[in-house]
């Protein structure tokens, strides 16, 4: 095993997450569709399309990393961002952003859990060889790290985006069609690590049914770690592409969009950043709290709130996401072996997929309807349901929520 190398992945999977949320279009996505003739249904529609083919893509993605390797998923998933977002640059239809939802979701679901997953394979490898080591191979930092580097990228894309933009709408994508393409070249440098295949021998459907069962009957804590991920995950989505929108309708000028959307994924970043630590310090029950609580206070602020108050308010969702991007996924990757460590994290986001292709078309109507407040209001109403039936369970758990590393058996 070359050590060095192997090291190396924790570096080169920080940048290829900063380089992949590298999307200098994304502060003004919503305009740029609103730009080609889209209201903003056929926006909810074209993320539905999106959240659909990831349900459709997610998983077999996650069973197709357990087995070929995390290096060439991650190449592959490159290869497909690539090729969406120079397809995107000359998209000029419904049905042409519609192909470029296709390309993306299959880069999307191919990367999704592959990256974490190499985080913990590496990890464990270099565990097995130097246990007495610990630092900066810990995986819960790493995940910090990951999220931070990636919320970066946004960052610094989305002030480069706000600058790009008041010289055209057009070139925030054509340079996008350039940066989508560093991920692939990062991952072609990876180093696969070496990983103790325990399930040799088994029939793939006996594999898939061995994830259901540990994801879903065998665990009450996975499980409910799991379904926290899943509907706190929506949560944000949903509130993320309303953002722009709601700005444009409170007269917040097209130039500030560029450094808002820095701002919140600034907030991200700096939050995923400490997350562990904050979690070391208050302890479980409370970070699980202020997750379930956040999207609450997130959605009537912002629908009670004029254009400044509602945007402080978005930043519930931003403070909310990088808790549970680390704490939570966290929780659940040191709980799911190696084999199907891939897999689990495809399923949790193929749940948050799944949510939007069934709420996101409702959310977008009702606001080209009744307008952004009932919208919003609406989903403060089911964020108070959803801390009820799946937030609190969770916390009766929570004694055993952050075991020592240890799969569930």
């Amino acid at each position: 095993m070359d050590r060095e190398r192997l090291q190396s992945n924790f570096r080169k999977v920080q940048w290829i997450n900063f380089f992949w949320m590298f999307l200098v279009i994304m502060p003004v996505a919503v305009p740029y569709f609103r730009w080609h003739g889209l209201d903003m249904r056929q926006v909810y529609i074209l993320q539905t399309v999106f959240a659909t083919l990831i349900v459709l893509f997610e998983v077999p993605s996650g069973y197709v990393s357990d087995h070929i390797g995390r290096k060439s998923t991650l190449m592959l998933s490159g290869l497909s961002a690539g090729a969406a977002f120079t397809w995107f640059a000359v998209a000029d239809s419904f049905a042409d952003f519609v192909i470029f939802e296709t390309l993306a979701a299959i880069g999307a679901s191919l990367y999704s859990g592959a990256d974490v997953a190499l985080i913990y394979d590496t990890d464990e490898a270099l565990r097995r060889e130097l246990p007495e080591e610990r630092g900066e191979r810990s995986g819960i930092s790493s995940l910090g790290r990951r999220l931070f580097y990636a919320q970066l990228g946004e960052t610094t894309a989305s002030i480069a985006g706000g600058l790009l933009v008041l010289v055209s709408l057009q070139l925030p994508a054509a340079v996008n069609a350039i940066t989508a393409w560093v991920p692939f070249f990062l991952a072609l440098s990876l180093e696969e690590p070496p990983r103790q295949r325990q399930n040799q021998g088994k029939s793939h459907l006996d594999q898939l049914g061995e994830v259901w069962s540990l994801l879903f009957r065998r665990s009450q804590l996975v499980r409910a770690i799991l379904l926290n991920l899943v509907f706190y995950g929506l949560a944000t989505l949903l509130a993320v592409w309303a953002f722009q929108d709601l700005w444009q309708s409170q007269g917040v000028p097209l130039a500030w969009f560029g450094w808002l959307w820095a701002g919140y994924n600034l907030t991200v970043a700096l939050v995923g950043r400490i997350a562990h630590s904050v979690e070391d310090r208050i302890g479980s029950a409370p970070v699980v709290v202020i997750i379930g609580l956040l999207p609450v206070i997130g959605y009537f602020g912002m629908a009670w709130g004029g254009a400044v108050v509602g945007i402080f308010f978005g930043l519930c969702f931003q403070v909310a996401r990088g808790l549970t991007q680390v704490v939570l996924k966290d929780a659940l990757n040191t709980r799911v072996p190696t084999d199907y460590r891939a897999t689990a994290n495809s399923v949790s986001t193929l749940g948050v997929r799944a949510g939007f292709a069934l709420l996101g078309p409702l959310f977008g109507w009702t606001i080209d309807r009744w307008g952004h407040d009932v919208a919003l209001q609406s989903a403060g109403v089911l964020y108070v349901v959803v801390f009820l039936v799946v937030c609190l369970p969770f916390l009766a758990l929570r004694s055993t929520f952050r075991d020592p590393r240890k799969p569930v058996a």
